[in-house]
């Protein structure tokens, strides 16, 4: 009886303390700061200058409350889904505002 009672008890203890790391990981995450408009626009010309096809366009970003704005010349179409893209992957962007120009 006396050994049901300590596994009991061992289990319950490991449930609650399971419990708690769950609750202090989620207070963690909780605890991280939205990125500032700066921060956020240098991370999404960050991420644009990381695409070799983009990278050469030397796109502006600019950023409000998490709105993304993309401006620049482009030669072709494509350059300015896949900048879209690219600035949708960026954690903290709510929504893009594609800018970007045809050439000629």
């Amino acid at each position: 009886m006396k050994r049901i009672a300590s596994r009991t008890l061992l289990l319950a203890v490991l449930a609650c303390s399971g419990a708690f790391a769950a609750h202090a990981v989620y207070a963690e995450d909780a605890a991280v700061a939205a990125p500032t408009d700066e921060q956020l626009a240098a991370s999404v010309k960050q991420a644009l200058d990381a695409e070799p096809e983009l990278k050469p366009l030397d796109l502006k970003v600019s950023s409000k409350k998490g709105e993304v704005t993309i401006e620049g010349v482009m030669t072709d179409d494509q350059q300015m889904f896949k900048a879209g893209q690219a600035a949708e992957k960026v954690p903290g962007v709510k929504f893009v505002i594609n800018k970007m120009e045809q050439k000629g």
